[in-house]
């Protein structure tokens, strides 16, 4: 018994020990990331561009109802508030003038009284003007004997231009026309425009170009006509009605115009989903659109809802799915928290993302690796997506090649200025990419619906940006910012090129720029990123109106004076011209 015991235990002490191997690691998320859900994708889409919203205008109820949407999307997928203790960051935006409570706006010619409307460009003023009413065309003429004749008088522009191929464009914009009449002793100023029978887009910021300013259309034509003794017309064939430039109306005119600025509430909505390092990767789409039509709108004529399903439902719904992909990878390979924001007014002149970017701390700002935006991401063709900003950091086009997704063809662009959020970011220093499916015929326009969105086409685009974040996510890699030098000249609709990116969002006496392109006139001159203009060539510069004034006097090549105010020193400079940009 003992001698099989023992046996036994020897024969088990002989026998070679088994050990267990290791658990297989888990598969790289990354390697297969979670899909772009379509379903999402379209179901926020069509919230945002329902007629129900009115078109997101910054500050109205249905802005209200589009901020709140997008917080309740960021509470159900789980994110962290993106403002500190709250998803929404407030700002206010200037739009437009309305008149002064209990007062009331007019102009009379003689016993008649004019149907006019109220524009964003008139003088808050409660003292009536009265002065001869005279008619200067279409008020881009340099003859001196009408400009002797404006001297004092209210004068009557005709809206639109002349058939001149050669007249730069920044003369005919009616604020233009405004300021080119009062340097030559105008008091007030009228334009007029036969063919609308709608009123005049009153968006925007409101500055005081110091005369009173309103705008006649088709309803006060008549009265205006009667006023200046003709019973003509206006037909195509003479759309002046028989006016001469440098007519007078019979009597005097008197025009009162007290109105005061519309300010309004509008805000960021914001989600953070946190990584498990302290940097960040921004992505961003602004919501809002042109409402029921503003001076952007490309359908003049028509109030009516502009939707804008691509310009930017689209981009905000895109990046919410990408908020639902990411959120379903662990976080032990998220080293970057991600910033989802939905900027409001970008329409206005980007001016949620510069207040969030302007309200950043040096370590926020510091902490941002990258900023990738999403404007107008549902209308791909050909499975060919632009993608700005490729040029603002030296590692952008390897990592946009390891990302490559879906089949897409990338056309890259260099520069990280545009018209869109991204430019408020590659402005502060952060390396940027704009994802945009391409122009089309809709833009700006009420016919930007719903049924004409290729949602495959902007799932396509988000899974592009979704690999792209992975490879960002698993390499950690150090972007390098770095300044696109300014575009080669090229013919275009402005006489000239200053090479300046003006900060619309800044409150100040003067135009402040955002950056001085680099290889351009202004960093020449010697500008730098937050200089204001205050005066250039003879003209004072008091806001960008007064700014774009200048564009029709400049020449290329012709070096003029131009001061700028930088902290508490005033800097008088030298910029030379350059000719206009194909960019």
């Amino acid at each position: 018994m003992r001698t099989r015991l023992g046996l036994a235990l020897l024969l088990l002490a002989c026998k070679p020990a088994v050990t267990e191997a290791p658990p297989a690691p888990p598969p790289n998320p990354w390697t297969t990331p979670p899909a772009v859900p379509a379903d999402r994708l379209q179901r926020h889409l069509a919230f945002l561009a329902d007629d129900a919203q009115e078109g997101r205008a910054p500050g109205t109820a249905a802005d209200q109802r589009v901020q709140q949407h997008i917080e309740a999307a960021f509470k159900e997928l789980g994110l962290q508030p993106g403002f500190g203790a709250s998803f929404v960051q407030p700002f206010e935006v200037t739009d437009g003038v309305r008149l002064i409570a209990g007062q009331t706006a007019h102009l009379t010619v003689g016993k008649a009284d004019l149907a006019i409307e109220l524009v964003p460009w008139s003088h808050p003023t409660t003292a009536a003007v009265e002065a001869p009413l005279v008619y200067i065309g279409h008020g881009v003429s340099d003859d001196p004997k009408l400009a002797a004749a404006m001297k004092g008088a209210i004068v009557v522009a005709r809206a639109g231009a002349p058939q001149d191929p050669h007249l730069d464009v920044t003369r005919t914009r009616a604020q233009n026309k405004l300021i080119a009449a009062r340097d030559r002793g105008a008091v007030g100023f009228v334009l007029w425009d036969p063919d609308n029978d709608l009123p005049y887009p009153n968006h925007g910021e409101a500055n005081d170009l110091t005369i009173p300013a309103v705008a006649v259309g088709k309803a006060g034509t008549p009265a205006l006509l009667a006023a200046f003794g003709s019973k003509k017309p206006v037909t195509l064939g003479d759309p002046h009605a028989g006016l001469v430039a440098g007519k007078k109306a019979k009597g005097k005119a008197a025009l009162h115009t007290p109105v005061e600025r519309v300010v309004l509430t509008t805000a960021n909505v914001a989600g953070l989903l946190p990584g498990s390092g302290p940097r960040r990767i921004v992505l961003g789409a602004h919501m809002d659109h042109l409402g029921l039509g503003t001076a952007s709108s490309l359908a003049p004529g028509q109030t009516a809802v502009h939707n804008g399903a691509d310009d930017n439902a689209s981009g905000v719904a895109a990046m919410l799915a990408l908020a639902d992909a990411l959120r379903k990878v662990d976080v032990k390979y998220r080293p970057y928290t991600v910033q989802f924001v939905a900027f409001g007014a970008e329409e206005m002149g980007l001016l949620g993302s510069k207040h969030l970017v302007t309200a950043l701390s040096d370590p926020d700002r510091q902490a941002i690796v990258a900023m990738l935006n999403f404007d107008m991401v549902g209308r791909l063709q050909n499975d060919s997506v632009v993608v700005s900003g490729v040029g603002t950091s030296s590692a952008w086009p390897t990592l946009l090649g390891r990302a490559a997704a879906g089949g897409l063809t990338i056309r890259p662009s260099e520069d990280g200025f545009g018209a869109s959020d991204q430019t408020s970011f590659y402005a502060a220093g952060i390396p940027v990419l704009h994802f945009f499916s391409g122009t089309h015929a809709d833009y700006h326009k009420p016919s930007d619906d719903l049924d004409k969105i290729n949602i495959p086409g902007a799932v396509k685009i988000g899974d592009l940006t979704l690999h792209l974040i992975g490879v960002l996510m698993q390499d950690q890699p150090k972007l390098d910012y770095i300044k696109v030098a300014a575009a080669s000249p090229s013919r275009g609709g402005f006489r000239v090129s200053l090479g300046t990116v003006p900060d619309y969002a800044a409150k100040v006496d003067g135009v402040q720029i955002t950056e001085a392109k680099k290889g351009g006139p202004a960093e020449a001159a010697g500008l730098k990123s937050g200089d204001i203009i205050t005066k250039l060539g003879t003209r004072e510069i008091h806001n960008f109106d007064d700014y774009m004034a200048c564009f029709g006097e400049l020449q290329p090549g012709a070096e003029v004076p131009i001061v700028i105010r930088r902290g508490d020193q005033t800097l008088d400079l030298k910029i030379t011209p350059g000719a206009p940009s194909r960019r």
